[in-house]
């Protein structure tokens, strides 16, 4: 006696195609927001990376700021640490790693863009202007605060104008707020040289 062999109809074969339809859908859905978090979370580490690896920089140039002034010969020298709200200029060694010297900084908010420029100490007179690096982008503002001793002798609360070009602060504090969702911490770099006489931080 022979069986008979039933085989699928249209419409179970449709039904399949359609579930397979639906699973690959949903597959394809989880796989692409997968990649896409992958995506944000590793351009919020790279960020993340940046934001302290401008930290570190300023640390530990800001930290090392020397009493130094120049100028060309015949004019006036340039101050030995200049502080405003958003720039600073100030004396210091670069690392011997990316060719060390002494240089002028100037640390400033460019169109979005926190960049220092570099010009090298050579004797008592400044070489031309090197490029100005660019050190973080997507910044939106920059506050610059410095504390420090008058020359009466007396620590002042956080300035947001350093007025004694002729002394070196404290302490600087950097205030930034960026763009997307990393945050700049507060930094407080405390300069190495104290100058002042006294011991008590400020």
């Amino acid at each position: 006696m022979k069986l008979k062999q039933r085989g699928f109809t249209l419409l179970e074969v449709l039904v399949v195609i359609s579930l397979l339809g639906v699973l690959l859908t949903l597959i394809g859905a989880a796989i692409s927001g997968a990649n896409r978090a992958m995506t944000k979370a590793e351009r919020y580490s790279n960020r993340l990376d940046e934001v302290r690896s401008t930290q570190n920089f300023l640390r530990s140039v800001i930290g090392q700021a020397l009493p130094l002034a120049a100028g060309k010969p015949g004019e006036s020298q340039s101050p030995m640490f200049q502080g405003d709200a958003d720039s600073l200029r100030f004396y210091a060694p670069l690392p011997a790693t990316v060719g060390g010297g002494v240089y002028r900084h100037q640390v400033s908010l460019v169109e979005g863009r926190l960049q220092v420029s570099l010009q090298r100490l050579q004797g008592e007179t400044l070489q031309p202007a090197r490029e100005p690096q660019v050190l973080l982008q997507q910044v939106k503002t920059l506050h610059l605060s410095y504390r420090g001793v008058s020359p009466e002798g007396k620590t002042t609360e956080w300035l947001d104008r350093w007025p004694w070009p002729g002394r070196l602060p404290r302490a600087v504090r950097i205030d930034a707020q960026l763009a997307g969702a990393v945050e700049w911490p507060r930094q407080v770099v405390r300069l190495r040289l104290d100058l002042s006489g006294e011991n008590t931080a400020p």
